[in-house]
């Protein structure tokens, strides 16, 4: 998920206008300025640096620096582009997948790089054994699924190197969207060498953590930094800094915004009442660059459970909950505001579909069902949520006064232990409830990743019980449909019953805020998952 076509960096060679010496003829011109970007990272890393293990999370960004896949996500359109692999193929049944790399490619160590390399690494990372935390993005292989739940073998999975330079994988059934798995993480090469001889510490030392990427690891002090250097071995161009240092923050919040002000390091995260702070501040609101996350935050609803078993109530609900307050007033608009309960950008996601702030509209669909100006309202509605997450707090409420005061009726706010919401939400799969917050952010930008995954009656991911039998076909039909334009109308199909429905009640979508020197150019979060790629960045000073 990596890459974007390399700009020239323009460089200006000044000769010194002196007469040239005697013994050393024309002055020597100056060495190169090294360029360093100083970032920070959550120090809790230990774990997640093995790409076939990692579930993203801290750890990702760094990853994502130093490996690359047969195909990576442009970090500004969105589009699938060439990595490792110059091109590839598809059957015209969508089953098969023939990727043809690049000739000439090596490991960082200068070690040639070969299709039996990704052959190891997605059937290491389906093994059971590897306990990878992402391994169901391989299961769309013919066999995958099988071998990872233990039922096949490695044998069985249909991916295969044919020679040096050709992988051919087969597909259990179309899947439109799996070039954006074959974009992951979980799909990047690794060295079967290095894993065999140094077990699961073979990411800990430079010797060991052999990468593909634009970077490679130079150093790495658990809980302090973390140092990577341009890989001299990369196929392509890398116009970033020379090297690039995370510092490791044990609260990287509250810690990197400290050391950003001190001229420590280039960026910081903001969050909380740094992000007001920052926008006040003469100098600091200058540098501070807001970016979209592909994610919806919700207020789920258990539709099975009365009164939410009634479609109007939710619908009342949805429409009488004025998101644009709860993310510019309450939430001092820390976010983008509710668009719909998909969040933009996700084929399938039209804004048309979405009920809207409409509180005329909810107090009269309220009394439809059965609820005028909240008469007959049940007590115990219940708004459950984890007593430590103060935005969530502040939210519920906001949404216990604004539905007092716009639909007449009273919910009871139910804050619970940050481990008991944690317990008891994982019961919620087959106990009633009335309602609580979750969300969701891509993985990758696919309908799959939202309608199938998420809401399918099969899935049911957040446990609302909802159940829509046109929805599930018309999203069954999508998975499979490899015509975009009839995909897209399929998911759009579904997404307009989901929204009329409304099971989730959408009060923002996903942003990131950060500081950034004014002297630092094109460092960007692109809307899905959002890691810094090192090598788009300019250190102009």
């Amino acid at each position: 998920m990596r890459k974007l076509t390399a700009l020239f960096l323009l460089s200006i060679l000044t000769v010194a206008a002196c007469a040239p010496s005697p013994t050393t003829g024309q002055a020597s011109p100056s060495p190169a300025k090294v360029t360093v970007l100083r970032l920070p990272e959550a120090a809790k890393i230990v774990n997640t640096m093995d790409p076939g293990i990692s579930s993203g999370g801290a750890g990702l960004e760094q990853i994502q620096n130093m490996f690359e896949a047969l195909a990576y996500v442009d970090q500004v359109t969105g589009e699938i582009k060439p990595g490792q692999a110059e091109k590839w193929t598809i059957s015209p049944d969508g089953l098969t997948y023939t990727f043809n790399l690049r000739s000439g490619l090596k490991w960082s160590d200068g070690t040639p790089l070969k299709a039996s390399d990704f052959e190891y690494a997605w059937k290491r990372a389906t093994d059971p054994t590897t306990k990878s935390r992402y391994a169901q993005t391989l299961w769309p292989v013919k066999g995958g699924e099988a071998f990872g739940t233990g039922k096949g073998t490695a044998e069985g999975m249909a991916v295969k190197a044919t020679d040096d330079r050709t992988l051919v994988v087969t597909l259990e059934r179309p899947a439109p969207f799996f070039m954006h798995l074959v974009a992951t993480w979980t799909a990047y090469p690794v060295r079967k060498d290095m894993i065999e001889k140094f077990g699961d510490k073979w990411t800990l030392a430079k010797e060991s953590y052999i990468s593909n990427g634009h970077y490679r690891l130079v150093d790495w002090k658990p809980e302090q930094s973390m140092t990577a250097e341009k890989n001299p071995n990369y196929w392509g161009e890398n116009n970033g800094p020379a090297t690039v240092v995370w510092t490791l923050y044990d609260d990287v919040a509250t810690k990197s915004v400290i050391a950003y002000e001190a001229g420590e390091i280039d960026r910081a995260v903001l969050v909380g009442s740094d992000i007001t702070r920052a926008k006040a501040d003469p100098v600091l609101s200058k540098e501070v660059k807001k970016f979209e996350r592909q994610g919806s935050q919700w207020i789920i609803l258990d539709t099975t459970n009365a009164p939410l078993n009634n479609v109007k109530v939710r619908q009342a609900l949805s429409m009488a909950t004025d998101a644009k307050r709860l993310n510019e007033v309450v939430l001092k608009d820390a976010y983008f505001n509710a668009v719909s309960i998909v969040a933009p950008g996700i084929p399938g996601q039209k804004k048309e579909n979405a009920l809207g702030y409409d509180l005329t509209k909810a107090k009269q669909l309220l009394a439809e069902a059965g609820y005028p100006d909240g008469k007959g309202w049940p007590a115990n509605v219940k708004f459950t949520f984890a007593s430590d997450a103060a935005e969530t707090k502040a939210v519920a409420e906001a949404v216990q006064g604004i539905w007092k005061s716009g639909l007449g009726i009273d919910i009871v706010l139910e804050p619970m232990e940050a481990k008991a919401f944690d317990n008891w939400r994982t019961t919620r799969k087959t106990q009633p409830f009335h309602m609580y917050v979750s969300g969701w952010g891509s993985d990758y930008e696919d309908p799959n990743n939202w309608y199938n995954l998420l809401f399918h009656s099969k899935a049911d991911f957040f446990y609302a019980h909802w159940k829509n039998a046109d929805f599930d076909k018309f999203v069954d039909q999508g998975l499979l449909e490899n015509d975009q334009a009839k995909r897209r109308g399929l998911y759009e199909s579904a997404d307009k019953l989901l929204n009329a429905e409304a099971p989730y009640i959408t009060y923002y979508h996903w942003a990131r805020f950060d500081l950034i020197k004014p002297y630092i150019e094109g460092l960007y979060h692109f809307r899905v998952l959002g890691r810094i790629q090192a090598h788009l960045v300019r250190v102009k000073k």
